[in-house]
């Protein structure tokens, strides 16, 4: 139970924040929710560095929700997707180009951009192997220079991403 509680304590914020950018306000404490009562239920299975697990549970939970609720909206159409904002005064160029991402695009950029996740650990969140991702990343990140013009207007490389 302290392990649980630990967990709780210092992942709940970015799995709320996780959650907010993904999910309509109405929907996001049941959702965290859900994602803690897996965390308890699982305790045995959450590895050492809980986060890109829990995150993997928050997709799948907000994944279930979407098929359970058909007026889930899907990310682009969340508030929260618009608001990004890339430096202090935001883009809204760049919105409307992450918003005509795919899914699959958006979350990887997601994980990596706004989550500060390696590749390494958005691999562990996505369920696919580090090179996969890697791969994924690149691809998006070439489809958002596409959309806004340029391949090089859009370069997240937080700390421990390497290309």
């Amino acid at each position: 139970m302290q392990r649980f509680e630990r967990i709780y304590e210092e992942h709940r914020d970015a799995v709320l924040a996780y959650m907010r950018r993904r999910a309509p306000e109405s929907l996001v404490d049941d959702l965290v929710a859900d994602v803690f009562v897996v965390c308890l239920r699982r305790i045995e299975d959450v590895p050492r560095d809980p986060l890109p697990w829990l995150y993997g549970v928050a997709r799948k939970t907000l994944a279930n929700e979407r098929r359970k609720r058909r007026d889930v909206p899907l990310a682009p159409e969340i508030s929260h997707e618009a608001a990004y904002e890339p430096g202090p005064a935001g883009d809204p160029k760049l919105a409307v180009a992450f918003a005509a991402l795919s899914d699959a695009d958006r979350e990887i950029l997601r994980l990596v951009a706004w989550e500060g996740l390696s590749l390494r650990a958005a691999a562990r969140v996505l369920e696919c192997s580090p090179v996969a991702a890697r791969v994924r990343y690149h691809r998006a990140k070439s489809r958002l220079g596409a959309k806004l013009g340029s391949a090089a207007s859009f370069r997240p490389n937080p700390k421990g991403v390497t290309e």
